[in-house]
């Protein structure tokens, strides 16, 4: 099925320093560290799917910089489009929830190498020529103007190399404080090919309002809204519902402005909830590139895309694409001998 395809994706990549065994972080005496970051972990699946995948992005100089390389390259990601600089790699916190305690995160990012990242330093034609997808989340729209006016240029380049772009929200209310996000993410649709989002998403970022009562009816007015707004020509989501903290279910649709799919939810336990949205994203891409024409496939395999993450420890999925289809078709988690 692998069409191989020369994927770039932008963002930053941070040092994870997780308390084991379920403990809290007030409680750890050690942690355990690995590197993440939601548009490195798209590339890291992508790539372990048979893609090209470059990240782009800017990290010092030192030794943790060149940790979370080796962690890239290690996974079959091109690094040769991240600036080295600055002085400090993101970090964040991660205190593993279980049963009915909740996970919690908490980030100490202010100034990474990614705030100082400068335009001048990207060679756009050797960047964009033969790419064709541009990948990147709403993170980096809170983490400074300069980063915005960057991640602007190179949507311009998107346009102008006929590159297709995926934009996941992935909204993070800690990182934006007193700051509205609406003006950042209105300022980026209009280069949006494909959406990753929520009818959340949609009043509280785009300011989408809806004259519906029934909720189903609601969301399927907002999300509709929101896609004929910006000429979205796919916007994917997901459905969870929340048992305990390890134990979730997990549907997701599509939709275009003609057509809405929906897959039935998977029940399943969780052995590390960071990444699934980044997957559930890496496997629609991967989908999309190699059968756009069944839109129900393509999100049957990001939704095993992500269900599986959630059973694989780190940020990203380092699966392989028979992997995931062996899933879809096996859901048992019987021994393959």
């Amino acid at each position: 099925m692998i069409n191989k395809t020369k994927i770039l994706t932008f963002g930053e990549i941070m040092l994870r320093l997780t308390s084991p065994e379920y403990n809290t972080i007030e409680e750890a005496h050690h942690f355990i560290a690995n590197y993440g970051g939601g548009e490195a972990n798209v590339a890291v699946s992508l790539s372990r799917f048979g893609h090209d995948t470059y990240f782009i992005s800017r990290l010092p100089n030192n030794q943790l910089g060149d940790s979370a390389i080796k962690h890239l390259k290690g996974n079959g990601v091109n690094t040769s489009f991240v600036d080295r600089g600055g002085s400090n790699i993101g970090i964040y916190f991660l205190e593993s929830g279980f049963g009915g305690r909740p996970s919690k995160v908490i980030y100490n990012r202010k100034y990474a190498a990614i705030t100082s990242i400068h335009i001048e330093k990207f060679d756009l034609k050797e960047i964009f020529q033969d790419a064709k997808w541009f990948h990147f989340s709403g993170i980096n729209l809170a983490l400074g103007q300069q980063v915005v006016d960057v991640l602007l240029q190179f949507l311009e380049a998107c346009k102008q190399y006929g590159v297709t772009v995926s934009f996941d929200c992935n909204y993070r209310k800690t990182l934006w404080q007193e700051i509205d996000p609406k003006p950042f993410y209105k300022k980026v649709m209009p280069y949006v090919d494909v959406c990753f989002t929520s009818p959340f998403d949609a009043i509280n970022l785009f300011g989408i309002t809806s004259s519906e009562t029934i909720k189903e009816k609601i969301d399927t007015d907002l999300l509709t809204k929101l896609m004929d707004t910006y000429q979205i020509k796919y916007l994917f989501g997901t459905k969870r519902t929340i048992y305990t903290a390890t134990d979730n279910a997990l549907g997701a649709y599509v939709m275009t402005l003609k057509e809405t799919h929906e897959v039935s939810p998977i029940r399943f336990n969780i052995y590390d909830r960071i990444g699934g949205g980044d997957a559930f994203a890496a496997g629609i891409i991967h989908g999309l590139l190699n059968k756009e024409e069944d839109l129900e496939f393509v999100l049957k395999f990001g939704l095993a895309t992500s269900v599986l993450k959630h059973t694989i420890w780190g940020d990203s999925l380092n699966l392989y694409e028979k992997d995931v289809l062996n899933y879809m078709q096996n859901e048992s988690g019987k021994v393959i001998r």
